[in-house]
């Protein structure tokens, strides 16, 4: 699991974290790797937001994205 860093109080970062994690419990973590990684971001910040490691967000955009409502 990555290591949680501090985020200042009120920052842009902070609310894409809380988004993140709505997302989290809602949208497969795979799912959320594809569209992340087609939105730009890169395996460390998408591994930061969704509170895992570069590594696994690697080996999930490895698999075939699964279907779910775009």
């Amino acid at each position: 699991m990555a290591k949680a860093t501090e985020v200042e109080p009120g920052s842009a970062d902070e609310l894409s974290r809380i988004l993140a994690l709505g997302l989290k419990y809602q949208v497969p973590q795979i799912v959320l790797v594809h569209d992340l990684s087609k939105a730009g971001l890169s395996p460390k910040r998408i591994a930061e937001l969704l509170g895992t490691s570069a590594n696994a967000v690697s080996q999930a955009k490895r698999q075939k994205r699964p279907k779910w409502p775009k």
